[in-house]
């Protein structure tokens, strides 16, 4: 270790922590960062405020998703005549719930119907709300969608590695045994670099007592020897009983045996804190408060757009009825879409080459979830895993996440037990049905030995989101900066009287909610400018 604490001299406190970053990681790096006093919400709470009046000018808005279901809300407080035409039979675009009766089609692929009993059911689209995302609080508030805590970290859950050599190997691990171990080991070299000299150079005298005074008061170190033991934060393997019966603390495991393991290693980022909010009874109770908000008859169903053509006075829209194949065509003072950027290419259009080659470079990301119902709760009862996500390096698992409502509940419930994204997400999606879910009961199963397919009762349902032929991807926007630099403000800008929104114009945010919502809230002031210039 003496070669690892002589990186740390002769240089200046940011390359110290960039240095400490690579060796130890995120944690590491947060842990000097708190030690130094160095640690510390989206901007839009509302919309905008339009300053035009809609005197019964038409805008058809394309899709119903979260984004259109917004404009059309706010466009018709102030006087517009909105028609929302959708291609789905329902309204939320991603923004969907699994429950019995849904079916589920993909390109190319199983019809599923799903049979989830008890009135149970999976987020399939959206998955938390965050804090700092307040845009989607503001509607859920405003629409009376009640909310309800979701946690989103349990530390009880597991941590699976398979693809490792050494002890650790294919067992699975509490979270909060890994994550105190590495925290440990790491507060040990930074003491220890603080203790014999090596950081001299980088801190003076108060810094470095700083530091120690910290670290010692995380109550993971040994006061004296600065060394990583066993401790309350990492838990009991005997968990104390009364009187003299103090228990027996878990042994921390090896720190080079804990290096090789690469499951959980990543910070999660601010908008991922331990607890979160969903909307009780599933998301999609957003977007269907929404669509009753919205005036009765102003959403058309079944409404595929086969052609947009756009000119200086107005625009012409053309869809067909999915259920009778027959086409119409519509006009409107303006059009405002909000389908994604990868399903929109693909329509008949007479849009500018600039337009169209913005949004052919736009990108969606796949992703796959599947939910299998359970007749007992026993990631509860048997481990005491209440909500949070276990993670794993099993071939094409990723995520298993338990539900954070009906806690304690006796008829069991739906779980995530699988959310893969990536190009994974495209392997596991071309199987059948199926072998979807025996591929997900044999993950389970190491991650829950004898109970997967004990307790699953035969209800399960998956969806693959790049199958989904109206969104091709589980978000769609542009991946680097420099995309995002050259065709965005090409995008936001329209043309003539068709403008263009949803979350592709929200490329930080194209997999949350409050993309679309925020997506939306933009392209609404944008919208007020243009009708102020006409």
């Amino acid at each position: 270790m003496s070669d690892q604490l002589n990186e740390f001299a002769g240089i200046s406190k940011r390359d110290f922590l960039y240095k400490l970053g690579i060796i130890g990681g995120s944690a590491a790096l947060y842990t000097a960062m708190q030690g130094l006093d160095m640690v510390h919400a989206s901007t839009m709470e509302e919309p905008p405020k339009l300053a035009n009046e809609g005197n019964g000018k038409k805008v058809i808005i394309l899709g119903a998703g979260l984004s259109g279901l917004v404009t059309a809300l706010e466009l018709t407080k102030k006087g517009y005549n909105c028609q929302i035409i959708e291609a789905r039979d329902h309204p939320g675009g991603r923004c969907q719930s699994a429950r019995k009766g849904k079916v589920i089609e993909e390109v190319g692929g199983e019809t599923q119907v799903c049979n989830f009993e008890n009135n149970q059911y999976l987020n399939i689209g959206p998955w938390r709300i965050p804090a700092e995302h307040r845009a989607v609080i503001y509607y859920c508030q405003a629409l009376d969608v009640k909310l309800e805590p979701m946690i989103n970290k349990c530390v009880q859950a597991y941590y699976y590695s398979e693809n490792i050599d050494g002890p650790l190997k294919g067992k699975r691990i509490r979270q909060v045994e890994i994550d105190v171990d590495r925290a440990g080991n790491v507060s040990e070299l930074l003491a220890k670099a603080a203790t014999n000299g090596a950081l001299d150079e980088t801190f003076n005298a108060e810094d470095k007592e700083r530091l120690l005074e910290y670290l010692a008061n995380t109550g993971l170190l040994d006061n004296k020897t600065y060394e990583y033991r066993a401790n309350r934060a990492r838990g009991y393997a005997d968990y104390p009983g009364t009187a003299l019966d103090a228990g027996k603390l878990s042994e921390p495991f090896d720190f080079l045996e804990v290096l090789k393991f690469n499951i959980g290693t990543r910070w999660p980022t601010a908008d991922h804190p331990a607890v979160v909010f969903q909307a009780e009874g599933g998301m999609d109770q957003i977007p269907m408060a929404m669509a009753k908000a919205i005036k009765r008859g102003s959403i058309t169903y079944n409404a595929e757009v086969t052609n947009i053509v756009h000119s200086d006075d107005n625009v012409e829209i053309t869809y067909m009825d999915t259920k009778s194949g027959k086409q119409k065509t519509v006009k409107s003072d303006y059009v405002i879409s909000t389908i994604p950027f990868s399903v929109l290419s693909s329509i008949e259009n007479n849009f500018s080459a600039d337009i169209t080659d913005a949004l052919k470079a736009a990108t969606t990301s796949p992703a796959y979830k599947i939910g299998l119902q359970f007749t007992r709760r026993f990631w509860e009862e048997d481990e005491m895993i209440y909500g949070g996500s276990s993670f794993s390096d099993i071939e094409g698992h990723y995520q298993t996440s338990y539900p954070s409502s009906n806690l304690f509940g006796k008829q069991g419930d739906v779980m995530l037990a699988n959310y893969k994204f990536g190009g994974g997400s495209v392997e596991l999606s071309n199987h059948t049905i199926a072998e979807r879910i025996e591929h997900t009961l044999a993950c389970g199963e190491k991650l829950h030995p004898g109970k997967f397919r004990k307790y699953y009762n035969g209800n399960a349902i998956s969806k693959a989101w790049h199958k989904d032929k109206y969104a091709l991807g589980g978000a769609s926007s542009y991946r680097s900066v420099r995309l995002r630099n050259k065709y965005i403000p090409i995008i936001v800008k329209g043309e003539k009287r068709m403008l263009f929104s949803g979350g592709g114009i929200s490329p930080y945010h194209s997999a949350w909610m409050t993309g679309a919502i925020e997506g939306a809230w933009y392209m609404l002031a944008e919208f007020d400018k243009r009708v102020a210039q006409m």
